[in-house]
């Protein structure tokens, strides 16, 4: 019998709980995240600890035998440690099965979620076929923040495809273009000015690349004139598409209240904008350079703030082939990822998701964590 990983404490009394087990079994969209049978053995462990928020609790050491879902810095009595990531704990006098993620010495923490995405709204979807893979809340009205910006891009590339201009046609900055914007809706240092020359290219590398506000209405007044008018042509398009309770009210996904869309009309704006050769050249750049115009004389430089896609990022994710983020404080964060290992292709919608202060003390970013989490689920269950 193994000795105890804790340190033996005082008990703290807490009500017994009346559960009724209801054995998920199997995938079901929108209600548990599939999980094959748990095979595992229990060494003996004697201790307490704290609930997180969103300790889920499950008769087996196995996420589709969900039960409940704990209130936070609730104290858990543990008695065994199984050899698949589970506390064994005593609640009531019976035995049940928390995940190690969802136990903490640290009061005021978040457990990693097993039976769902940590977001408003969580989609995969095989992209051979269109199946749904996960789907949690996928078309609940939720504001998609910069992730806009892949239907301004797409239009922009049929533009250029129906011939309207091409990748190295200058645009000058107008002053209504950049008109009213707010200095934060500026990702590229120095900000566009009025009166600075770019081509189609560096303009659609500003926006993609490091999600830049101003070059979105640039782009929306070459292509239609003004930005008005970009807009309409922005839910005409999503109407084409099928997007269902969809309106946009400007080409960046600045914040507004009266901008909306959900989960899936964002998974049918990506997969329509990867069947373009140009769309895809802009979906996956880590960083880029704006060179020297006339109003700079210096080089910008452009960082892509997808970790997915980074390398050097703990969330980095070497099938993941483009994506597309955004933030905003009603919004969240909000990430719009495609990925491809092999023959299986999947593409991800992560809406209203937050960083998280974990069990362990570490801060995560819960878009990228759930992405990848998605992205596995996709591959895993391609064929299902």
């Amino acid at each position: 019998m193994r000795k105890s990983i804790f340190s033996r404490g005082i008990v703290l009394n807490f009500l017994k709980f009346a559960f009724v087990i209801s054995l998920l079994l199997g995938f079901i969209p929108g209600n548990s995240i599939y999980a094959r049978a748990a095979s595992y053995t229990i060494s003996e462990a004697n201790g307490t600890l704290l609930s997180c928020n969103g300790t889920e609790v499950f008769a087996d050491a196995n996420p589709s035998t969900y039960v409940t879902t704990l209130t936070a810095n609730s104290p858990v009595l543990v008695t065994g440690l199984t050899s698949n990531g589970y506390w064994r704990v005593d609640i009531g006098g019976s035995p049940f099965y928390i995940s190690q993620q969802a136990l903490s010495m640290q009061p005021n923490t978040t457990a990693y979620k097993l039976t769902s995405m940590d977001a408003k709204a969580a989609l995969v979807m095989n992209l051979s076929n269109g199946k749904p893979l996960y789907s949690q809340g996928a078309t609940d009205r939720l504001e998609p923040a910069s992730t806009t910006k892949m239907m301004t891009a797409l239009l922009t590339i049929e533009a250029i495809e129906a011939g309207q201009f091409t990748l190295d046609t200058p645009v000058m900055v107008s002053a209504t273009s950049i008109q009213g914007m707010p200095r934060d809706a500026s990702h590229v240092s120095p900000r566009l000015q009025a009166g600075e020359v770019f081509n189609v290219d560096q303009l659609l590398t500003a926006m993609m690349v490091s999600s830049d506000c101003h070059s979105c209405n640039v782009l929306a007044e070459l292509v239609a004139g003004s930005v008005p008018n970009f807009v309409a042509m922005m839910n005409a398009r999503a109407a084409q598409l099928g997007c269902v309770d969809t309106n946009f009210t400007n080409p960046s996904g600045y914040p507004d209240k009266n901008m909306y869309t959900n989960a899936y009309s964002l998974y049918l704006i990506a997969a329509n904008g990867i069947q373009h050769p140009l769309f895809n050249k802009y979906f996956n750049v880590t960083t880029a350079v704006l060179p020297a115009t006339n109003l700079c004389p210096t080089p910008r430089l452009l960082e892509n703030t997808d970790s997915l896609i980074n390398p050097k990022s703990g969330y980095y994710n070497p099938y993941v082939i483009g994506g597309k983020t955004g933030t905003a404080n009603r919004a969240g964060q909000c990430l719009v990822c495609v990925a491809k290992q092999n023959e299986k292709s999947v593409i991800s919608v992560v809406l209203g998701a937050k960083n998280r202060k974990m069990f362990d003390g570490n801060t995560v970013s819960m878009r990228y964590y759930e992405t990848n989490r998605l992205i596995n689920m996709g591959f895993q269950n391609y064929y299902l």
